[in-house]
This record gives C-alpha cells, structure tokens and sequence, in this order.
C-alpha cells in the first residue's frame, strides 16, 4: 500500500512538471526582434519620420507619451514584452531625433525616443498587425517647407533625381568638427526636394534616410549602380548628385559641379547650378569641370555632382552644418535647375 501510493504521488509530480511549461509558453510574452526607421513624405507633402518596432507577434496594449521630466523625449511602452537579442540603442536620422533606447521593465518594454526639438504634439502611435507597432513624429525642423524666392514654373512635371552623397556605412569626409558628408548633403537634398515638389515637379530621392541604398557592405560599383539605377528606372530628366568636397590641406575652399564630358546638356546643367550657386554662397567660385564620376557617367540623362562646399575647411565646414546656409545652398540649387529647364 505505501509502495502504491509513492507511485501515485510521484506519477502526479511528473504530470505537473509536465504541464507547468505548457502554462508557461501559453503566456510567453511579445519579443522585440527589429527597430528600424525611414524619412517618409506624407500626402500633403510633409517629411516625417517613420520609426517602425517589429516584434514576432501582435502587439495587443501599447502606449505613447511625452516624458514630463525631459520636453525633448517621448515615452513608448509595450506591455507583456521582452527583448530579443538585438542592440537596445538605435541611432535615428537625426534631423527629428537623435536615437531610440529600449529597456526592460518587468513584463513591459519601454522605449525612449531622444528628439532634437521639443515634443510639439505632433506624433502618433499604431499597430502593424503581426509586424509590430509603429509610430510617426512630424518636426518643424524638416516639416516646414522651404520656399523659393523665385517662381520655379520651369520644373513642373519633370522628372529630377536627387541624389545625396554617402550615407548608412559610409560617411562620406568628415569635418575637424566631426560633421559628417552624409549629414550635410542629405540636409541640403531634403531641402531641394521639398522646394522643387512645391513647384510641381516629380523628385525621386536615391535614398531618403541613413542608409546603404544598395545595402550594408556592398561594393563601391554596387553601391554607385544602385544610385544611378534609381534614376535610370524613373525615367528622370537630369541626375543631381549632391556632395561636400574634401582635401588634406584645410585652406581649401569653394564651390564646383562636374558634369560628363562628352554631355552638352550635363554642362549646360552644372552651369547654370553653379552661377545660381555662387551667387548666393559668396564662396571661392572653381567653376566646373568634366569628370569620370560613376553616377555622372553611367545616367542615362544629363547629370551633375555638385561639391557644394569643403567639409574639411573649418570655417566652410559650419556653414554646411549650418540649418541656414543649407537652406540658401537649396534654394540655388533649385533655382539652377529650373534656370536649365528654361531653354
């Protein structure tokens, strides 16, 4: 009789232990696999940035808000979460904000979103179905349109390209400062493209946030194919590549467009860009010159690189960090274009 009951009792045991992790993954949390981010344009022409938390199931409670100790940050929580084994701090554009840290906080996940501007009300938050949630953020600094002073009337309908320089792996030159090519140039090509889509053109961007557009560690010829393909499918009526110039003597200075060759067009482009240029920029005109660039060379329609300023000189090097002289730069650029639209 003892015997028969040591196995009753131990036969309940058994069937407990078994039962218990069933219990377990039954209530198995949300696990957080994946941030990542993109520039978004919305209907009504405003940049916003798009910041995307994908996780492996559906996220049934989550909440937003601004941090009432910090103006600057927003506060996301996701309840009944963990984190998967990815990096907990995701740096972000940095024109809307800066970066985004998850933690843990007992069965909650709780992100912070590091702004450059305080919070202004302008944010959202919502489901992805099974990819996860989302949540969007306008900010006056890239959401306000940049107007011309001049009519651009030429540049309705067309179709222009706007390629910033560098960006994601690659940084492009940077300045003794530590300014970044890829900030500047993707600064000032926000910039053109909102004033150029005001005046009724079509602009395709190469890239329209931080990012490789051929993909992390690619080759160089990949990468560069990647930007002209961009043109190339869109049928673009010119290429513009944005870029800031660079040189081991930090004296150098001034502003240069490169055009192809054997292009007619391609010159009469970079032309009008750099007279539009210098006259607003007031800095040392080199003029332009043909070149063998990669872009330049292998778009099917006229292009131009533009090397809108030397990052490694100090004093040009604040300029193009600077939100007001990058809006200048826009505007000539654009007011170039719509010049060469002219004939």
């Amino acid at each position: 009789m003892y015997n028969l009951l040591k196995k009753v009792i131990l036969c309940s045991v058994v069937l407990l232990l078994m039962v218990i992790p069933n219990i377990s993954l039954a209530k198995s949390s949300v696990n957080v696999e994946k941030i990542s981010h993109n520039l978004m344009t919305s209907e009504q022409g405003d940049t916003y940035l798009h910041i995307e938390i994908n996780t492996n199931r559906e996220v049934k409670n989550f909440s937003i808000q601004e941090n009432p100790n910090n103006k600057y940050q927003l506060i996301f929580n996701i309840e009944d979460a963990q984190i998967s084994n990815i990096s907990r701090q995701e740096k972000l554009d940095g024109n809307i904000a800066k970066k985004v840290f998850l933690q843990e906080k007992k069965d909650t996940v709780q992100g912070k979103i590091y702004l450059q501007e305080e919070v202004n009300n302008n944010y959202k938050i919502y489901s992805l179905g099974k990819k996860g949630i989302a949540i969007d953020i306008f900010n006056s600094v890239v959401n306000t349109p940049v107007a011309s002073d001049v009519a651009l009337s030429n540049v309705k309908n067309k179709i222009i390209t706007i390629d910033p320089g560098h960006g994601g792996s690659d940084s492009g030159a940077v300045g003794p400062n530590g300014y970044t090519e890829k900030e500047g140039t993707f600064a000032i090509s926000q910039k053109v493209a909102s004033i150029l889509n005001q005046s009724g053109a079509k602009v395709v961007m190469t890239r329209d946030s931080d990012v490789d557009v051929y993909g992390p560690n690619a080759s160089a010829r990949n990468e560069l194919q990647a930007r002209v393909d961009v043109g190339n499918n869109a049928n673009s009526d010119i290429f513009v590549s944005i870029h800031c110039n660079a040189f081991v003597n930090p004296a150098a200075n001034g502003t240069q467009t490169f055009y192809y060759g054997s292009s007619y067009q391609g010159q009469r482009l970079a032309q009008s860009i750099q007279e539009k240029m210098i006259e607003a920029n007031g800095l040392r005109d080199r003029g332009i010159s043909t070149c063998n660039f990669y872009v330049v060379k292998h778009s099917y329609m006229p292009a131009v690189l533009i090397e809108t300023a030397f990052i490694t000189n100090y004093d040009e090097e604040a300029l193009l960090s600077d939100d007001e002289w990058q809006t200048t730069m826009a505007k000539a650029i654009a007011e170039g274009i719509n010049e060469y639209f002219s004939n």
